[in-house]
């Protein structure tokens, strides 16, 4: 095998790298980590152990419209995970959870 297939294999096999999504559902807790933007939206899903973080730094309108801060939320999107804490990088669905 040629070192370049060896490297994309390396790569592509990398989870933080591939289109693995998560789905996180909990309390939407807005974080005021600037002065201006959107804050850093956080949810806490107790039953999976795990914390999910949604930077809106730079959005146009709130992509997390369906759901307010104190409410339960579903989160699905792809991640990068850092730890425990999965950082939603592309947002695929947002809805409240009763």
């Amino acid at each position: 095998m040629n070192k370049f297939a060896l490297i994309m294999l390396t790569i592509l096999s990398h989870p933080a790298l591939a289109d693995e999504t998560v789905t996180c559902i909990g309390r939407l807790i807005d974080l005021q980590t600037r002065t201006t933007g959107w804050p850093l939206a956080v949810i806490y899903d107790a039953d999976a152990k795990r914390t999910c973080t949604i930077d809106r730094a730079g959005a146009a309108r709130d992509p997390l419209t369906p759901c307010d801060a104190g409410e339960r939320c579903r989160v699905s999107g792809t991640y990068r995970r850092i730890g425990n804490t999965y950082s939603i990088q592309t947002i695929i669905s947002v809805d409240r959870a009763e």
